[in-house]
């Protein structure tokens, strides 16, 4: 990945601590790396985001990924890019991260949301008494009460 500037490097080393124990256990256990890095957002951000303790130093706010997001999907709030999908769904062209110059945004990344469906206690399939109203509205047709109960 070229053109990571020193602000970006400076948020990788403040997000993963190098030492030597850590390097010999990434070396001899990497498995167990890889279960340590916090992945939970904030705010809802659009796919192909960097971990978000990475994102929030790279993301300047700049608006490019903005003006490239062909549903305008994304905003700026709190000076940091947020996905809004109130009205319209991502299709994850990625053309927000190949606009992104402080890769905050990179195709490289996951094009993960990490944004899933929740289902409160109140739901009735969850007590057990019949509801399809969310299976019929899914535009999908991707709830189905097997994954609900």
């Amino acid at each position: 990945m070229q053109g990571k500037n020193e602000q970006y490097y400076k948020a990788y080393l403040t997000y993963n601590r190098i030492s030597r124990r850590a390097l010999l256990r990434g070396v001899f256990h990497p498995a167990e790396q890889a279960t340590q890095i916090r992945e939970f957002r904030l705010a809802p951000r659009p796919p192909f985001a960097a971990a978000e303790d990475l994102f929030l130093a790279a993301c300047n706010g700049c608006g490019a990924c903005v003006a490239a997001c062909p549903y305008n999907l994304i905003r700026i709030s709190g000076q940091k890019a947020m996905l809004e999908l109130e009205y319209a769904a991502c299709d994850l062209c990625g053309k927000c991260a190949e606009s992104c110059s402080t890769h905050a945004l990179h195709p490289a990344f996951k094009k993960d949301t990490q944004l899933r469906p929740h289902f409160s206690e109140h739901c009735l399939l969850k007590q057990n008494q019949f509801c399809a109203v969310c299976q019929e509205i899914c535009p999908q047709q991707a709830i189905s009460a097997i994954q609900l109960i």
